[in-house]
């Protein structure tokens, strides 16, 4: 479909410190779609001492070390009520791996410190776990989620919190277990590779509730066809390999 006249404003929070596992992926992903469509995608991005940004339609926030985590801590305690109220709002966010536990409520570290997090999220993560590393599945709402997971944590969810989904598949540990967080249209996860290229159907959803706001409908057309058959190649090599056993990357 199109949606001639529609500009999707996209703003990737910290992009330089949680932005390792290829999170910028993600946020070309939302744009490139948008554009196939005939629209046109602005991103912005946030960084540290930036003034507080004017509400976008997509927030992404990317992965990284607990070192990035506690540079960016600050700032994020300065931004944390402009993101909880835009989350309250409807608007969608992604946040994967380290930008999920900075907005969840408390992170604990290897040595036991606590951390506090901005809250949004209701979840605690400790980072004492064992290595988790590998291919995964994870059975969501909007469909099932392939890619990878890397990773030392353990999440724990509030009364009445919802999990995006549940691990099906994979062979580090963590099938059967819930994976990330959804509050609103608000979705935090584990799955990485970046996680929107290999799964249109996430991508497609965050950008339906961005529009949906306008009131302007969405669905995937023949414009998307390359980029699905790209992503459906991707997924077929990771569904190959589930088993696969990462000892060292």
């Amino acid at each position: 479909m199109s949606i001639d006249a529609e500009n999707l404003d996209i703003l990737q929070v910290y992009p330089d410190e949680l932005g390792v596992t290829g999170d910028s992926g993600n946020v070309l992903a939302i744009a490139t779609r948008v554009r196939r469509a005939g629209a046109t995608a602005t991103v912005r991005h946030h960084r540290i001492g930036d003034a507080t940004p004017e509400r976008p339609d997509v927030v992404v926030i990317g992965n990284g070390p607990l070192s990035a985590v506690r540079s960016v801590l600050d700032d994020a305690r300065r931004l944390g009520p402009v993101l909880g109220d835009w989350v309250a709002a409807g608007v969608p966010l992604l946040a994967v791996g380290a930008g999920m536990e900075l907005l969840g409520q408390r992170i604990l570290t290897p040595e036991r410190e606590s951390i506090d997090g901005l809250g949004i999220f209701p979840i605690t993560t400790d980072r004492a776990g064992s290595r988790h590393a590998g291919y995964l599945v994870v059975e969501s709402p909007v469909g099932p989620i392939v890619g990878f997971e890397d990773h030392r944590t353990t999440t724990t969810w509030a009364d009445g919190a919802v999990p995006f989904g549940r691990v099906t598949a994979g062979v580090t540990g963590t099938a059967g277990s819930a994976d990330g967080i959804r509050v609103a249209n608000a979705i935090g996860t584990r799955v990485q590779g970046p996680v929107l290229p290999l799964n249109p159907v996430l991508t497609d959803f965050l950008i339906a509730r961005a529009l949906e706001r306008r009131g302007v409908d969405w669905s995937a057309s023949s414009a998307h066809d390359e980029l699905d058959r790209l992503a459906s190649e991707a997924r077929a090599v990771i569904l190959a390999n589930i088993d696969h056993v990462f000892s060292t990357i």
